[in-house]
């Protein structure tokens, strides 16, 4: 089978044996492309679950829907009716495809009209909202306290990270996950205090402290932060650490 909305359909109704899921899941993890068609096939999936609490703008969605038909598609076409969630995923995708261009043109125009404050907060909203999990069984422990960040049981994931730290003081990665955990759970000074301490990690190939420390004075914004946090912003840039490349973009802007 290697269609791959046949693959996701199949995959969240259950209709895969048990070793064509785990090959799927791990496919996921590597495949950006399927990853992402999963993401939008549950977003098509939630809002028509969610469909009747928007009637107030179904007349809005009517004009626009005109308007993109009369601009994309031919007079005369068949309109087909759509009984199945299969069907109805094939069909938003195709108009998911005209309207990508569209937004991808708002979203770069902001993007190069956006200050680092607030590059740094669509960063935390995108990136570190959701912590990545690895097939690695030498790290069950921080795979369970990235499962309950996942799951947003922060409590139990800081637990997690700093014990962890505690008995593993060389595992740079659990030092990591405990100040963005407090970075998301808004406990700013504690952040600040983890990124500080694993920016002066020497042994690290790539070092993210000093660009996750800018972030949280970005998100803390307390006087004189924004102000640090773009010089720490120039020294990452300068010393070419990890995030450089965001760095340079956003103080470009």
């Amino acid at each position: 089978m290697n269609n791959p909305a046949e693959r996701i359909e199949d995959y969240l109704s259950g209709q895969m044996s048990p070793e064509e899921k785990l090959a799927f899941e791990a496919e996921l993890k590597s495949n950006e492309d399927l990853s992402e068609l999963l993401r939008v096939y549950n977003k098509i999936e939630t809002d028509m679950v969610n469909a009747e609490k928007y009637r107030s703008q179904e007349e809005s969605l009517k004009e626009t829907l005109q308007t993109l038909g009369e601009k994309y598609f031919k007079k005369g076409t068949p309109v087909v009716r759509m009984n199945n969630r299969r069907q109805w995923f094939r069909v938003a995708m195709a108009a998911a495809a005209v309207l990508l261009s569209v937004v991808a043109l708002y979203f770069i125009f902001s993007y190069n009209h956006s200050s680092p404050a607030q590059l740094a907060d669509q960063y935390v909203k995108k990136e570190l909202s959701h912590l990545s999990l690895t097939m690695d069984g030498a790290k069950d422990s921080l795979q369970q306290g990235m499962a309950a960040f996942n799951d947003g049981d922060y409590e139990r994931a800081l637990q997690i990270f700093e014990e962890v730290y505690r008995v593993h003081p060389e595992n740079s990665d659990a030092l990591r996950f405990a100040g963005v955990t407090y970075m998301v759970t808004k406990n700013y000074d504690m952040a600040v205090a983890c990124f500080d301490e694993l920016s002066v990690k020497k042994e690290l190939f790539s070092n993210p402290g000093l660009f996750l420390k800018a972030i949280t004075l970005f998100q803390r914004d307390q006087p004189g932060d924004n102000e640090k946090a773009e010089q720490l912003l120039k020294q990452v840039v300068d010393q070419k650490l990890e995030g450089s490349r965001l760095a340079a973009e956003w103080l470009a802007n």
